[in-house]
């Protein structure tokens, strides 16, 4: 339920919120953090407490590549969510609906995008 006094934004925000808190989204995306991240912490963790150097070395490699710029990691995670919540939760209607009507937003946004560069390469190889 909205407030009257709402403005558009707040509106937005709460929309977003509300999908990207459900609890069925929020399991499964804390599965796919844990097979994504998680388990380098815990290597690290138990490379640590008992002083195991190959869990410990590859827990700090893979850790360490997370924080380079451009790491897709996030991208992958949620991605995976939505596919665990496709597979374990094909009845959460709600959530499925508003991840599909914010993907066909973003592809008609990606389609106008490429048609609009292709036009703009067009239009200056033509000039020289």
């Amino acid at each position: 339920m909205t407030h009257p006094t709402q403005t558009p934004k707040q509106k937005g925000w709460r929309i977003w919120i509300r999908a990207l808190t459900n609890p069925h989204l929020l399991i499964c995306l804390a599965i796919s953090w844990f097979l994504t991240n998680g388990w380098a912490y815990c290597f690290l963790g138990i490379g640590i407490c008992f002083d195991i150097g190959w869990m410990r070395s590859t827990a700090s490699v893979y850790l360490g590549l997370l924080w380079f710029p451009g790491t897709p990691e996030k991208l992958i995670t949620f991605a995976m969510a939505i596919l665990l919540l496709r597979l374990w939760f094909p009845k959460d209607e709600r959530t499925l609906a508003f991840l599909k009507q914010k993907q066909q937003l973003l592809w008609t946004s990606i389609k106008q995008k490429y048609h609009r560069f292709i036009a703009w390469k067009n239009r200056r190889r033509t000039k020289h």
